[in-house]
């Protein structure tokens, strides 16, 4: 029951291939290529894609990319542009055979001998991993920039293969190969065959035997929107998984898939006397029954959990006594666990201490959706706990480290599931959680000056599950990394040009305490001069989301990982001789999943300013989007407000509002 991160098959035969060499030259420039000025119907273009082939070959265990690009203005090189290049690498795949070169109008070739280096980029809410950069030589407007490479997995596994079709540039040609294993696979019944499963396809892939072959031209630019969901859910791809009798059809697949994973999962949980001895022991004289799970779910979250360590080879393993864990007594002995272990640990305690417990197996929302066409066992490889409380399913998560109690990790809420039982299970939909489970506190307390400048300190504290996110984002970083971590979100809040800086926070190992750092800050020109008078903004802290309304239309929905709540009060003491002639005017927008309030009062020295934004909700149609837009625009004018002082006169006047 050891989790395997992406790993979905163990090879068991070695087999020969058919090598894809041939077509892994460079290809001839071609006339056709050097006058090519602009992308057909997009005048302006910062680029072009020529050519990307995409060839995959699980016989010899890698994954073979080539890109040709041309360079059609200034901006396609800058900075941002693509004269550098990010190749993305999951933890233990390594990059070989990496090429690149640089070809002029005049056909002058200058080839790249320098050595990549490594980067941390992150693609979504709690995804981050490295990729490995680098810049082409030499390349001016009208130079073709063309790098081709191998990616590796970890020596004798096959991983899920995938063809992404559509990019951020018009592609002239594109060229796909996959060839599937030819020897033996552990899981199949009656045969191994490979199959696949397409979306938002135009063309459909050719298929003899294990090889699979697609061709396409002329593939428009995947034109994103800011706040979508991953754009991988809207691109036209193909996934491909193994299978045997079992792929006959996706209820085929899933009930078949879920017996199996029940069997093995009753076998690891099992009946045991002493995992019945630590619940025992773990409850103490407690009745309630919250309160039970309660403390049967600290005592499994007491477990350490390999999943969040970094990974170790196999002599690591083995010199450090990190065997797989066959059972739950395992678990319990030896202290150490991945994170599906604990979970299913905490399950055998809850039920030998009478709680009607089942486990589901929980797909992810992180990079795609579900796709139940897609008959791959990866997609439901994590498992949560459903225990039956007062006739009601409570869903936990003791496998996530830092997880509270009640709330399962955001990927995992608003997204398919199967509730095992004997007979396979059946498909449910996790639930997502209120907004009151993820919610930011900001309070400052400032002082202006005359100038307009401002000092002050602050504190902003995380709750539920931001303050998880930001728990486990900080297992791989030292202190340092945690400040600056810290520093950049606060400065994405904020407008441009404040310096802040955090002085301590607290709670980083708890799993219930909120997360609290302190902080101050300082800015020039946060009040504009004018006269006699100064204008101060009333609301410090603004609305992330306000990009996703820049447009008048959208293609893709509104989509924020998990609902959540901001809670500010910003305190602002004004310079001596100044008095209040024009206060921000309350504020109250409010629709059945989201409000939004700001408040200011002046108390005769002070500017006082309180603001709550909630949002109930994770994905918003286009057809809702006109009344999200209205919304998130009112909060942004209301966000905008300036409070209006003035040297001299009633520093008593409209002290409140």
């Amino acid at each position: 029951m050891r989790k395997l991160r992406h790993l979905v098959w163990f090879a068991c035969l070695a087999s020969a291939s058919v090598s894809l060499a041939q077509k892994e030259d460079w290809l001839p420039v071609t006339q056709q290529d050097q006058q090519v000025k602009e992308v057909p119907g997009v005048p302006g273009a910062k680029a072009i894609q020529l050519y990307y082939a995409h060839y995959i070959d699980d016989n010899n265990h890698s994954q073979f990319f080539y890109n040709r690009i041309k360079i059609l203005t200034e901006a396609g090189k800058d900075v941002r542009g693509y004269a550098d290049v990010e190749i993305p690498v999951l933890p233990f795949f390594s990059v070989n055979n990496l090429k690149a070169r640089t070809i002029h109008p005049d056909g002058t070739i200058v080839e790249f001998t320098g050595k990549p280096f490594e980067k941390t980029i992150i693609k979504g809410k709690g995804f981050k991993f490295l990729a490995k950069t680098f810049s082409m030589p030499e390349v001016t407007v009208g130079s073709i920039v063309e790098y081709k490479y191998r990616i590796e997995p970890p020596e004798g596994s096959i991983y899920d293969g995938e063809w992404t079709i559509q990019h951020e540039l018009f592609t002239v040609k594109e060229n796909f190969t996959f060839r599937g294993y030819e020897g033996g696979l552990q899981g199949t019944r009656g045969g191994t065959q490979v199959s696949y499963a397409g979306s938002n396809l135009t063309k459909r892939p050719t298929q003899k035997g294990n090889q699979i072959e697609l061709e396409m031209e002329n593939v428009p630019a995947f034109e994103s929107e800011a706040t979508m969901p991953p754009e991988e859910n809207y691109k036209p791809h193909v996934r491909f998984f193994y299978g045997g009798g079992e792929l006959a059809s996706p209820e085929r697949f899933w009930q078949d898939m879920g017996t199996a994973r029940n069997d093995l999962v009753e076998r690891f949980i099992g009946n045991r006397g002493p995992v019945r001895d630590a619940a025992t022991a773990a409850i103490g004289g407690e009745t309630d029954p919250e309160r039970k799970l309660r403390k049967l779910y600290a005592r499994a979250q007491q477990i350490r959990n390999l999943s969040y360590e970094r990974e170790r080879d196999e002599q690591e393993q083995k010199k450090e006594q990190l065997k797989p864990n066959q059972n739950t007594g395992d678990v319990l002995d030896r202290g150490f666990g991945s994170a599906n272990d604990i979970t299913l640990l905490f399950v055998a305690m809850a039920r030998a201490a009478g709680f009607d417990t089942a486990v589901v197996l929980v797909s992810s929302r992180q990079e795609q959706f579900f796709e139940k066409n897609f008959l791959s066992a990866r997609q439901l490889s994590y498992m949560v706990a459903d225990v039956q409380v007062g006739g009601k399913d409570l869903y936990l998560d003791p496998g996530t480290r830092f997880c509270p109690f009640g709330l399962v990790r955001w990927m995992r809420t608003s997204t398919a599931a199967l509730k095992l039982d004997k007979k396979g299970g059946t498909f449910i939909q996790l639930p997502p959680a209120a907004n009151d489970k993820a919610v930011i506190s900001r309070t400052v307390k400032a002082v202006l000056s005359e100038d307009g400048s401002i000092t002050g300190d602050g504190t902003v504290q995380y709750q539920g599950g931001e303050a998880l996110e930001h728990r486990l984002d900080a297992i791989k970083t030292d202190d340092a990394g945690r400040k600056k971590q810290l520093e950049d979100e606060l400065k994405s809040w904020l407008p441009n040009g404040i310096i802040v800086k955090i002085t301590d926070a607290q709670g980083w190992e708890s799993t219930d305490d909120p997360l609290v750092a302190h902080f101050t800050l300082s800015v020039t020109n946060y009040g504009s001069v004018a006269g006699k008078r100064l204008l101060l903004p009333s609301a410090l802290f603004q609305a992330k989301q306000k990009d996703a309304f820049k447009i008048a239309q959208r293609k893709y929905p509104v989509y924020f990982p998990y609902a959540f709540a901001e809670i500010d009060r910003i305190s602002v003491k004004l310079p001596a001789g100044y008095s209040m002639e024009n206060l921000p005017q309350p504020q109250s927008v409010a629709l059945p999943y989201a409000l939004y309030r700001s408040a200011a009062q002046f108390t005769g020295s002070e500017l006082v300013t309180e603001r709550v934004l909630r949002v109930n909700g994770i994905l918003f149609y286009p057809n809702q989007y006109s009344e999200v837009k209205d919304f998130f625009n009112k909060v942004q004018a209301g966000d905008e407000q300036q409070a209006v002082l003035r040297v001299g006169g009633n520093v008593n006047a409209q002290k409140g509002n």
